[in-house]
Order: C-alpha cells, then sequence, then structure tokens
C-alpha cells in the first residue's frame, strides 16, 4: 500500500505539473515541457472484510455430587437449587448421582477405590469416621476465601461437623424433635394444649385423660411410644443422663439417668396411656397421629408435609419437648455437605456448598416445608412467624434446649440398634430396665473393644 500511495503522489504532480503549463488560446513561443517517468506500479483491490471479537469461553470444570434420595420433595429441591446454581456458574458443571440403597456402604467402597464423588452427604452419625481417615478436606480456608463466617450458622450444627478444631462439613439442613398434639383430641378431653413449658408430670396427666380404648376399632393412645433408638436418647437426656461417656470410649447405657428415662419412658405402654404403632396396625407413629389414634407424638419437621399431603383435616400443634427432672434434652438430625479430600476441583467444589448453603438457598429450604435452614439469621424469618409447628422444631435446635446430635461416637449404629433391642426386651418380654439396657450396654462394649 506504501509504494501504491507513493506512486499516486508522484502521478498527481505530474498532472498538476502539466495542468498549470498548459497553452493558451493564442499560439506562443515554444515551450519545453519538462517529463517524468514514472515506474508502472501493479494496484490490487482489497474487499474489506468485517472482523468480530469473539471471546473464548472458560475452560468448564465437572463436579460429581451425590447423595442419597430420601424422598421425591427433597430430590426436587435439591435438583431446583442445582438449576439455579448452574445459571448463575456456566462454568461449572454438576453431575447429580443420587445414591440407592445402602448410602454409607456405596460412598465408602467409592472412596476405597477412589471414584468418590467431590461433594457428598454425610449423616451426622458416622461422618466423624471419615475425618479420622482422612477423606474429608478441611474447610476453614475455603470459608475464609468466600467470607463465610462461622456464627452464619446454628452452633450445635457447625459443631456436629467439626474434629480437632477443624470444620468439615457445612450442615446443609436440620430437624429436632417436637412434641405434636392432635387439637380436637385435646379438646374432647377438656384438656388445655400444651405449651413450651410443660414437664414431664404434664405430660403424664396428659395422656391418662387423653387415651380413650372404648371403641376397638378406633382406640385412641395419649402417647406413641416406639422402641425407636431415635426417640428414646431425649428422654434420657431430660433425665440428667448420656448415652456414651465424654469422649465415646464408653457407654452409659447403663447408669441410673438411663435407666430411669427407661422406666418412665415404657410406663405409658405399662399402664395402658402409651403404645406403639404396630399395636394399632400402624408401622410409622406418624400414621397412627395422623388418623387420630395417637393423641401425641414426638416427632420431626418431616411429619409437617407428610400430614399436610396426606391428613389435611387433621388439626395438630406442636411444642418443645417437656423438660424432666434433669431440664430440657433434645435431638439434632442432621446431614452436611462434606469435600473429598481427592477432588482435582477443591474451589469449584466449594462454590456448589457455598451456594447450596448460602441465605438465599436456606430461605428456598426453609419455604419447601422439607426441612429447616441451618443459618442462625432465619430463625426471625417471616416464614417460620407464620407456621408455629415450624418454629417449634427449628427452636429445638437453640441454646437452653439441651440439643445434642445423633451421633454417639464411632459405634453409634450399635448404640442406636442396642436401645431399640432393649425396649423391645422390656415391652414383648416384660425385662426390667437393668436387665435390658444392661445386656445393651454390654453389647456396645462389646463393638468398641472389636474396634
Amino acid at each position: 500500500m506504501k509504494r501504491l500511495y507513493q506512486a499516486l503522489t508522484a502521478f498527481s504532480a505530474l498532472a498538476l505539473l502539466l495542468a498549470a503549463c498548459a497553452p493558451a488560446a493564442t499560439p506562443t513561443p515554444q515551450v519545453i515541457v519538462q517529463t517524468q517517468v514514472v515506474k508502472e506500479v501493479q494496484t490490487q483491490v482489497v474487499e474489506k472484510v468485517a472482523t468480530q471479537i469473539v471471546e473464548k469461553p472458560a475452560e468448564q470444570v465437572t463436579i460429581r455430587l451425590s447423595g442419597w434420595a430420601s424422598s421425591p420433595s427433597e430430590t426436587a429441591l435439591l435438583e431446583s437449587l442445582l438449576y439455579k446454581f448452574s445459571v448463575a456458574n456456566p462454568d461449572i458443571i454438576v453431575k447429580y448421582e443420587p445414591i440407592t440403597g445402602d448410602y454409607k456402604q456405596a460412598l465408602l467402597t467409592a472412596i476405597a477405590s477412589g471414584t468418590e464423588p467431590d461433594v457428598f452427604y454425610m449423616d451426622v452419625a458416622w461422618w466423624q469416621e471419615l475425618a479420622k481417615n482422612e477423606v474429608l478436606l478441611p474447610l476453614d480456608d475455603l470459608m475464609a476465601g468466600t467470607g463465610t463466617q462461622k456464627a452464619d450458622f446454628i452452633p450445635a450444627l457447625l459443631d456436629a461437623f467439626t474434629f480437632d478444631g477443624k470444620v468439615y462439613g457445612i450442615p446443609k439442613d436440620f430437624n429436632t424433635l417436637g412434641l405434636f398434639y392432635n387439637k380436637d383430641l385435646f379438646a374432647k378431653a377438656g384438656l388445655a394444649e400444651p405449651t413450651d413449658s410443660w414437664t414431664w408430670d404434664d405430660l403424664k396427666a396428659a395422656a391418662e385423660k387423653l387415651t380413650d380404648t372404648s371403641n376397638q376399632d378406633l382406640p385412641v393412645y395419649g402417647l406413641g411410644v416406639p422402641a425407636d433408638g431415635g426417640r428414646f436418647p431425649i428422654f434420657a437426656f431430660q433425665n440428667g443422663g448420656a448415652l456414651m461417656n465424654a469422649d465415646y470410649t464408653d457407654t452409659t447405657l447403663d447408669s441410673e439417668p438411663v435407666l430411669g428415662a427407661a422406666d418412665f419412658y415404657t410406663g405409658f405402654k405399662a399402664d395402658g396411656s402409651g403404645a406403639l404403632p404396630g399395636d394399632v396396625g400402624e408401622g410409622w407413629q406418624g400414621t397412627a397421629f395422623g388418623k387420630g389414634q395417637f393423641a401425641m407424638v414426638y416427632e420431626g419437621g418431616w411429619l409437617i408435609p407428610y400430614l399436610r399431603d396426606q391428613f389435611p383435616s387433621t388439626k395438630y400443634g406442636v411444642v418443645l419437648p417437656p423438660a424432666g427432672p434433669g431440664g430440657k434434652g433434645n435431638l439434632i438430625f442432621t446431614v452436611a455437605w462434606g469435600l473429598t479430600q481427592n477432588t482435582k476441583n477443591p474451589d469449584a467444589a466449594w462454590k456448589v456448598v457455598e451456594f447450596l448453603t448460602n441465605a438465599a438457598s436456606q430461605q428456598q429450604v426453609l419455604e419447601s416445608g422439607f426441612a429447616l435452614p441451618t443459618r442462625v439469621a432465619l430463625k426471625d424469618s417471616d416464614y417460620l412467624k407464620n407456621n408455629p409447628a415450624s418454629s417449634a422444631i427449628f427452636r429445638g435446635s437453640l441454646a437452653g434446649e439441651n440439643a445434642q446430635p445423633f451421633f454417639f461416637g464411632p459405634v453409634s449404629s450399635d448404640v442406636i440398634d442396642q436401645m431399640g433391642k432393649a425396649l423391645e426386651s422390656m415391652y414383648k418380654e416384660g425385662k426390667p430396665a437393668q436387665e435390658a439396657f444392661g445386656a445393651a450396654a454390654q453389647k456396645v462394649r462389646d463393638a468398641l473393644n472389636s474396634q
């Protein structure tokens, strides 16, 4: 182009020179015109092409996420949150891989073969096994990187997933136990409805008055008392006891507070004011409550959507569990998101967990009615103010309620199983608490010794 420009310039100068020297209309003396030889220049027509700057998309990473599929409601909730995450984070692909069947065993098998997902559910009852075996990635530094504060979460929940001073899991949701009561049955018996200040004495007196077995086809019992290791522990706590010692090296199932709690708990069945689900032909006391055959039951927030869907006409309320001689007591059932130590993309994996447990996502968890959010700020939410049943379950986790994680050390499953068997032997075989729970304690000690 430069050469073309120089040639054209020279040609233009020559044209101007010739024009300036053109002859006049009348003859004039001969004029000598100097000429300049201009080299022939090849020209080329260049077509103008429109250009566009295209940004190269960021490289996508894939995060595998796994959990159990406990219900269609829980699955739908999680998939909804993951969709929102994908919209906000197009550079991260999350592959949801639910596990059916024995979740814990499937996860342990994957860990052993090095094929575990990047992010996965961890139940409070057994997660410490993973921490002790260095399977998990500590989250403290990742939390600091996104400004995620420990104080954002209910202390009892985050503490439940802290080991040796490090946080290994962010609780995704939780439940506690509340005393569900049938409003119509209380009104029929002429009883004032329960309050958060009830005690064991109030519970016992109400159960007796609510029991009505005159209709053999539809008997009504005051309280459901299943042989369930997931319900009985709060009575031990309320009687000033515990199920294990402080460092989980021994069990206290055969201690006086636990034996006294067992006598009180099974006493409802003994005097006819309480019953097991099987006594009314049901497998779960939630169904017996919905049908109006159990006037009171200890259940978690999972009963709320069940009643809404299966027994919408049942009028009920929920209060905190009555206090015993040793004060308050409750259980915390919770599951956390954990990260494998082997993840190749820890920042992306953490980003998924942080999104699933941020304030907006936790608000969606709350409004789903399926479970309760783990962020402490939501205790003052409008939803809880307008839903007293869920509020009671939420309050069960706060300070002063003596809510303890559903975790009993490295042999938690044995402790839970043996409690249920001890209660069954008291119900079915008439064994005294000392014999039944003494045998259970020995089984737990055997399990500890085999570790």
